[in-house]
Order: structure tokens, then C-alpha cells, then sequence
């Protein structure tokens, strides 16, 4: 069953289109990754999906729902949640309190003891340093403390940005690795430029070129294509 859907969407900014009937979907408890060089349009499409750049043709359909009136709260407390390449996190806040107003929605708050203890559980580290500054933390761990936010919200669909954007290697593939953990409970998509990683832990990916989905299939399958290979995988196809 397909958890999210998006058909024929045009989207940008300030009536400038930089998507171009862009269809996707992302069936339950998978992690989908959208591929594509820097400019390609990947931030677009997620800042579309939660309601955050305007949508001049095409639909955002969450559960069967059409979701493009919504504004980015009545998304997440759909059960989308985002974590941005930025991170956005307070720095002057501690790494609980951060983790706290993550879960702002009525359902999140019903159940922020078994929210937090779960955070703690998957991202140990956290517990370590619930009462630091979380401006004080590392990059990696600052990564984590901002997926962990977001999953306080108890999402559905959590939605990652650049996962990987300022770490280093070996945190980043520390980080992917509890990715791939958390699809068993949930269903991710991710933008990346990283495509080996995105090819490490993906069920299906998308390939983004200049605001259009150029190709797309298991990694299996895309790992075939000699497009892929010349372009992204740095093969002689």
C-alpha cells in the first residue's frame, strides 16, 4: 500500500517553477531515496511534500488523503515529520529539551515517556548527553539529536534531508546503518547526494534531474543502468 503519493507536481518559488510533473510513491515500512547532483531539485520536493514552497499543478496525497490545502503543522500531525539539512536544532537548549518539543502534537504528548525512552534506546548517545548544550555536540551527534526530535512526533513517514551533508564517513555510515533499523517501525524517504549510501539502504530510489524524475527502480535495478553507472556511480557503463 502506498503510504505517500505524489502526482504530476509542479512546485517552486515565487511562481518560478523547479519541479516538473514529478510523480512518486513511497509504500509502508520502505526507505525511499530521491538521488540527484546539488540544484537538482531534491530539497524542493521534500519543502513540497510538507507544505513549505507552493504547489502550482499536481497533488501531495498522504493515507488517501489529499493533502495540499494543509499547512506543515496539520502534516505532521497527520504523521509527517521532516528533519532538513540544517538540523534547526537550539543550541542554548540541552539535548532533552530539544527532544521535548519535538513532540508537540496531542498524540505525541500522550506518550512522551515511551517516545523519549525509544529515542534514548536507538540513539544512546543522547541519554549520554540529555543535559548538555546541544550546540556543544558534535556533527553526528547533532544529526542524531534532530532525527531523534523528530521521531518524538511519532511519525508515519519521517523525512530526512541531506542526511549526510558535513559528516564525516564513518558517522555517516554509523548513522545509516540505525536508519536501516528504523524502517522495520516506520516508513523513510530521504533526498541524498551521498548515492552510495542511499544505494546501501534503499527498498526504491528516484533519480532527480533539473526538476524531473529521470529514472527510477531497486537499487538492484538501477545499479544495471548505464545511466546510472556513467553519471552517479562514477562506472564506465
Amino acid at each position: 500500500m502506498d503510504l505517500l503519493k505524489v502526482e504530476g507536481l509542479k512546485a517552486g518559488y515565487k511562481g518560478l517553477n523547479v519541479l516538473w510533473d514529478v510523480d512518486l510513491s513511497v509504500k509502508k515500512n520502505t526507505i525511499v531515496s530521491i538521488i540527484g547532483s546539488n540544484g537538482s531539485g531534491k530539497t524542493t520536493l521534500l519543502n513540497a511534500i510538507m507544505g513549505l514552497v507552493e504547489i502550482s499543478e499536481g497533488d501531495v496525497v498522504f493515507k488517501g488523503e489529499r493533502i495540499n490545502h494543509l499547512r506543515t503543522q496539520e502534516r505532521v500531525t497527520l504523521g509527517l515529520a521532516f528533519v532538513p539539512s540544517e538540523r534547526e536544532l537550539f543550541p542554548q537548549m540541552s539535548v532533552q529539551d530539544n527532544l521535548m518539543l519535538g513532540a508537540y502534537t496531542p498524540r505525541a504528548r500522550r506518550s512522551i515517556k515511551d517516545s523519549l525512552r525509544q529515542v534514548y534506546d536507538f540513539f544512546p548517545v543522547l541519554k549520554e548527553r540529555s543535559n548538555q548544550l546541544a550546540g556543544t555536540m558534535s556533527g553526528g551527534e547533532q544529526q542524531m539529536l534532530a532525527i531523534g526530535r523528530a521521531l518524538m512526533s511519532l511519525p508515519e513517514l519521517l523525512i530526512l534531508d541531506e542526511l549526510s551533508t558535513g559528516l564525516a564517513p564513518a558517522v555517516t555510515l554509523r548513522i545509516y546503518r540505525k536508519l536501516k533499523g528504523l524502517s522495520e517501525r516506520m516508513t523513510v524517504l530521504l533526498a541524498e547526494q551521498n548515492i552510495h549510501q542511499a544505494f546501501m539502504v534503499s527498498d526504491y530510489i528516484y533519480v532527480l534531474e533539473n526538476g524531473r524524475i529521470i529514472a527510477s527502480g531497486s537499487p538492484d535495478e538501477l545499479s544495471e543502468s548505464s545511466l546510472i553507472k556513467n553519471a552517479y556511480l562514477g562506472v564506465k557503463a
